[in-house]
Parts: C-alpha cells; sequence; structure tokens
C-alpha cells in the first residue's frame, strides 16, 4: 500500500464519482413515498448496502443501519489506501468521528438514553471499533464508559476521562465536550505536518471556538473552555466573544451573528465544507482530497438519513427540501 498521494488521490477521485449528485439527491426529494425513495437508492451506488433497508417489514432502523454500513465502507476504503505518512494523516480525519461518538456517548448516558438509542446514535467510522464504543455502553454511566475506554489505549481515553471528572464536578456536560476538543486537536496538529491539513484543522479549530463562546454569552467568559490551535480566535478575542464583544472575530463573525443557535451550527457546516473544498483545490497532490472526499461522503449520508425519515412519516416535500438544505 503506498504512501504516495498521486495513486491515492487518484483512486479517491473515481470514489467520488460515485456519490450522489445534485440531480440524485433531487430524485430522492422527489419521490413520492418511502417504497420509490429506496428504489431510486437501489439504482444507485448504494444499491449494495440496502437490502436489510428494503427487506420485508423492515424501517428506519435498517435504512440507518444500511447506510451507516455504505459510510463505513467507504470510509475505511479510503483508509486501507494509504501507508506511512499519508496513512496517519488521514487517520486524524477518521479520528474526528471517534471525538463524534464519545461525545454522543457522553450526550447519551448523561441524558438517560436507552442503550439501543445510544447505539444507534453512533457512527461507525472512525478508529475505535464499535464493538469497543458498545462495550462502553453497557455499564450505563459515565465511570464505567471511562474504564473501558481507558484499556482500548486511544489518544482520546485519558482525555474522555478527565471530562468525566470535570462533569462530575461542575455537571455541565461542556466541560466534558470541550476536554475532548482540546485532546483531540492538540493530538491532531501535534502530529500533522501537512500544510492542508494543518489549515483545515484549524478552520475547525476557530469554529469551535466560535459556537463555544456564542453558547457563553451571558455567563461570562471561562478560558478552560478554550481550545488552541486555530488562525482567527485567540485566547484573549475568545474572552471577549465570551463576554458579548464581537469584535476581533474575523473570518468567525457568521457564527456569532446568527440570529439563532440553529442557524449558527448550519453557518459552521457551510464554512467547513468550503474548507474542504479549498483543501482539495489548493493540495490536489496531498491530502486534501481525501479531506475533501470525507466531507462529501458524510454530507451525502447524513442527507439521505434526512430525506428517509422524511419520506417514511410522509412529511411535506418542502419541509424536506428545507431539512436538508440545512444540514
Amino acid at each position: 500500500m503506498p504512501n504516495d498521494y498521486g495513486y491515492i488521490n487518484a483512486r479517491i477521485k473515481m470514489m467520488r464519482t460515485q456519490l450522489l449528485g445534485g440531480r440524485a439527491l433531487d430524485a430522492a426529494l422527489g419521490a413520492q413515498t418511502y417504497p420509490e425513495f429506496l428504489r431510486l437508492l437501489s439504482e444507485s451506488e448504494l444499491s449494495g448496502d440496502l437490502a436489510g433497508a428494503t427487506a420485508q417489514g423492515a424501517g428506519l432502523p435498517e435504512l440507518d443501519k444500511s447506510l451507516s454500513q455504505n459510510f463505513f465502507e467507504n470510509v475505511n476504503k479510503v483508509y486501507g489506501l494509504a501507508d506511512g505518512t499519508a496513512k496517519t494523516e488521514i487517520g486524524i480525519l477518521l479520528q474526528k468521528w471517534d471525538l463524534v461518538n464519545l461525545k454522543s456517548i457522553a450526550r447519551g448516558l448523561t441524558s438517560g438514553r436507552s442503550g439501543e438509542q445510544l447505539q444507534e446514535s453512533l457512527i461507525p467510522g472512525g478508529t475505535i471499533p464499535m464493538s469497543t464504543l458498545q462495550t462502553a455502553l453497557q455499564g450505563g454511566d459515565l465511570a464505567s464508559a471511562s474504564s473501558a475506554l481507558t484499556l482500548t489505549g486511544h489518544p482520546l481515553a485519558s482525555a474522555f476521562r478527565e471530562g468525566v471528572a470535570a462533569y462530575n464536578a461542575s455537571s455541565r456536560l461542556l466541560d466534558l465536550e470541550v476536554a475532548l476538543d482540546q485532546a483531540y486537536y492538540r493530538y491532531a496538529l501535534r502530529i500533522s505536518r501537512n500544510t492542508s491539513l494543518r489549515r483545515y484543522l484549524s478552520q475547525e479549530v476557530d469554529i469551535t471556538n466560535a459556537l463555544t463562546s456564542r453558547s457563553l454569552r451571558g455567563s461570562g467568559a471561562n478560558p478552560a473552555l478554550f481550545v488552541e490551535g486555530g488562525r482567527n480566535i485567540d485566547a484573549a478575542t475568545f474572552a471577549r466573544l465570551s463576554e458579548g464583544d464581537p469584535s476581533g472575530a474575523g473570518e468567525m463573525a457568521p457564527i456569532l451573528e446568527a440570529a439563532t443557535p440553529e442557524e449558527a451550527e448550519r453557518t459552521a457546516r457551510i464554512m467547513l465544507d468550503e474548507a474542504a473544498r479549498n483543501a482539495a483545490a489548493g493540495d490536489p497532490l496531498g491530502v486534501g482530497v481525501a479531506i475533501d472526499y470525507l466531507r462529501r461522503k458524510e454530507q451525502e449520508i447524513a442527507k439521505l438519513r434526512l430525506i428517509g425519515r422524511g419520506k417514511y412519516y410522509n412529511l411535506p416535500g418542502e419541509q424536506i427540501r428545507q431539512e436538508v438544505a440545512e444540514a
């Protein structure tokens, strides 16, 4: 397996042609019924993973499982193309889903959701095996989850443990989530040497800090919640933004100026989409192509989940289109 992005990116570009484009998504949105939606997917590149979703008596859980399986297969195909430095860099991108999954576990366990509901929220695509994540859920509390994760030796395991301690002291889930963010970006930025990867990660850090400072407005600045590694928001700017002073937000201003938290999240997603596209355009012989593909694949699956739910519950077409547009 190569450490040569020329070969890796040629393969990824072929995979990108298999993503559902605007016309295919429009056709899915235009389906009159849930069965018609499934039929259209069965005629696409996702057909090989849809057996469960199209079986007699299948419903949304089976659709989610099928879409997750497709995502998992494509993510691991990208990872399997690489070796050496390239594998390390692509592995950093995959660990972002470890970060998402650990946050989902924390949110679920602190909200009293059932184990089945929690498992459905996990994304098979990171570097922590799903069996390990399921074991972390079985104890039903944060302490048990932390113990299970510690045995893996994963870079985020100790951060999860420290985050649980912070949550126990403050009863604020944000403290746990930021501990995970800080650990992930500290690790990722330390070992990533590729310019486009560092630039993309720095953009993610700025967006994370902008969203956190926005959520803190009115409650005062908290330096412990700042994540290092961004280019637009330093610690002093983070403190001002958290106190309600919007000066110095730079490129992150649209997030701070959004009318609602939902609009801020949507703005953040648009920024990340653009950052991924820029990474591919600016680094065609490096990891930028993988950054863009993985982001596009993630968005494709998220939109198909929304369309599927809308068709299953027979929601108005315009409502589904609005939700997909905001995804």
